[in-house]
Parts: structure tokens; C-alpha cells; sequence
């Protein structure tokens, strides 16, 4: 998406004409596809529209931009969080197998420990000619 987007910027807004007061900082954060990623990236990461506010009424000369912007901030935002949610959610999903793991590693060495222990008390025990234990 980031990548669309920022194609898109760069054929629209990247090319500014060159009579228009924001043309360096358009040319700047808009002249390239690599620079419009760049921007983009800053832009979801940290949002700060001051700083496109501050370029000469750059929003309300280009209100195309102003909407994109905005709904890039917006739907980048979900997105992110999506996205950390998912790792995290997964982390804990790993971490969980894993105890699992672990608790089932430990009632196996437990079971194979009482295995053990049952079977030496059993040939400890005295049995009679028919094989019989008693209960003394």
C-alpha cells in the first residue's frame, strides 16, 4: 500500500508546476517514488501535519493532498496497530506452545520416574511359590 500510494503521490503531486509557491518542498517529499515512501513512512510513523500546514497554505492550495494525507494517517494508523497486535498476539501464542511444551516434557520425566520407582519397590516385594505378594 505504501508503495501505491506513493506512486500515485508522485505522478499527481510530485510534479508540481513551476509557478506554484510550494514547488521545492513538493519536488523535496514528492519528486520520487523513493521520496514519496520516505515521506509516507515519516509521515504514518510520526504524524505531523503542522509541518505541511507551515509551506505557504501547502494543504488548502492542494485539499487532494490535505484528504489523501489524512486518510493515509488514518488508515496507516490501523493498519500499524494491525500490525503490532498481530506480532504480539503471535509472540504470546509461541511463548504459550512452549510451556505446553515444557509441562508436558516434565510430566513425562515424572511419569517415567514413578515407572522406575514402581518397579523396584515391585521386585523388592517377597512372593510365594504362586508368585503372590502378601500383604505384610
Amino acid at each position: 500500500a505504501l508503495y501505491i500510494c506513493s506512486v500515485i503521490l508522485a505522478r499527481t503531486i510530485g510534479k508540481p508546476d513551476d509557478a506554484d509557491p510550494n514547488y521545492g518542498f513538493l519536488k523535496e517529499h514528492f519528486g520520487s517514488v523513493f521520496r514519496s515512501m520516505l515521506s509516507l513512512f515519516e509521515l504514518m510513523a510520526s504524524p505531523d501535519l503542522p509541518k505541511y500546514q507551515e509551506q505557504n497554505n501547502l494543504l488548502w492550495e492542494h485539499p487532494g493532498l490535505l484528504c489523501f494525507l489524512c486518510g493515509f494517517v488514518i488508515f496507516g494508523s490501523f493498519g500499524l496497530i494491525a500490525l503490532l497486535t498481530g506480532v504480539i498476539s503471535e509472540s504470546m501464542f509461541e511463548k504459550n506452545e512452549l510451556r505446553r511444551e515444557e509441562a508436558r516434557a516434565d510430566k513425562e520425566l515424572m511419569r517415567e520416574r514413578l515407572v522406575a520407582k514402581c518397579g523396584k519397590l515391585f521386585d523388592r516385594l517377597r512372593v510365594d511359590e504362586g508368585g503372590e505378594a502378601t500383604v505384610q
